[in-house]
């Protein structure tokens, strides 16, 4: 990228000098004056081979192209105009340093002015001419500087909001690596215990628990598989995943009661997505840090909104802290518009509102 943007500065440069060159060297002949060589197509060519050097000198380019301008005319060698042949020298300084550019011309048009020797009324006519010609390349110079720092802004604001977008992707992942890493550590630590427990005395049970830790770590790794499947835009879980969240919290020994109401089917992925992590989390909660032996999830979907209750009967989760899972939990909630409440006391109960209907409408706009 950075070689052909230099090869296609080269050639509008080396565009510019030609234009230049051919421009002040045939000028005066349309006016009829006489084509000297050593007049204006030397003229023309000094002019045109400046301007290889505009984009390293722009003020001396222009400086020097002037005081070329001024001798040719004073000398009589050339009798065309006093800014127009300064045009792309002009248009390259006014670029970055635009007073020098305006002084400059201004002052080359004064004495050119001066030096001919008009009448009032012939000189304002030719002068303004001239200042017209000025004005119009300094406009013209204007605008592209401002073209350019609308692109600069432009490109910063893209790149902040790429930045922003990886951010938030970055988000993402680890809210799905630690709501899938958690969920499988909450579930496995409860049946090793099991196990350590029941070793010496019930080695069928152990055995049994063992082979559920087994079960539960094998479906940890085919959910990653499956995040990083999304990651490639395939699908990701959904409402009717809740289903292996309940037959994982009865094996590990909670009496579980799941109620599903409503057309699940038709909730959207965002929302239902954000249902399922949700109750992962809430049976994280109850697994890790909660005494209790009953579970209630109802998921119940409405011409509105989706609604999640997740509530056990423990007892010692009333100095719980909200740590990584419950803050993503409130954060993936935000971001689809719903609300979360949280109580613990005598249980753990989650409550969410996922919108539906107003979701909905506000992507559609």
């Amino acid at each position: 990228m950075g070689t052909i943007r230099v090869r296609r500065a080269l050639l509008v440069d080396l565009a510019s000098a030609l234009l230049t060159g051919v421009g002040v060297a045939a000028g005066p002949a349309v006016t009829g004056a006489p084509l000297l060589w050593h007049g204006a197509f030397a003229l023309g060519v000094l002019l045109g081979g400046l301007l290889l050097a505009r984009r390293r000198r722009p003020l001396l380019v222009l400086v020097l192209s002037a005081g070329v301008l001024i001798g040719y005319q004073s000398s009589g060698l050339f009798e065309g105009g006093w800014v127009w042949p300064l045009s792309a020298a002009l248009f390259t300084a006014a670029l970055t340093r635009p007073g020098w550019a305006v002084t400059v011309g201004a002052l080359t048009l004064a004495y050119g002015l001066g030096q001919q020797g008009l009448d009032a009324p012939e000189a304002l006519a030719r002068g303004g001419v001239e200042l017209l010609w000025l004005a119009l390349v300094l406009a013209a110079a204007s605008a592209t500087r401002q073209y350019g720092r609308w692109r600069a802004e432009h490109r910063a604001r893209l790149l902040q909001l790429e930045q922003t977008r990886l951010a938030e992707q970055r988000l993402h992942i680890s809210r799905e690596v630690h709501d899938v890493v958690a969920h499988t550590l909450a579930v496995v630590g409860v049946h090793l215990n099991v196990a350590v427990a029941v070793l010496d005395d019930s080695p069928e049970e152990a055995r049994a628990a063992l082979n559920t830790a087994i079960a539960v770590r094998n479906q940890a790794a085919r959910d990653l598989k499956a995040f990083v499947g999304e990651l490639r835009d395939t699908p990701q879980q959904g409402l009717e995943s809740i289903a292996d969240l309940v037959a994982q919290a009865r094996a590990a020994g909670l009496e579980v009661r799941y109620q599903p109401e409503g057309d699940l089917a038709a909730v959207p992925a965002a929302q239902a997505l954000t249902a399922y992590r949700v109750v992962q989390e809430a049976v994280i909660n109850t697994l890790r840090h909660s005494d209790a032996g009953r579970l209630t999830i109802k998921v119940q979907a409405t011409a509105c909104d989706l609604v999640v209750n997740v509530v056990d009967d423990g007892s010692a989760t009333a100095d719980y802290t909200a740590g990584h899972g419950l803050t993503g939990m409130r954060e993936r909630v935000t971001a689809v518009g719903g609300t979360l409440r949280i109580e613990a006391g005598s249980g753990f109960a989650v409550q969410t509102v996922l919108p539906l209907t107003a979701y909905m409408s506000g992507l559609a706009s």
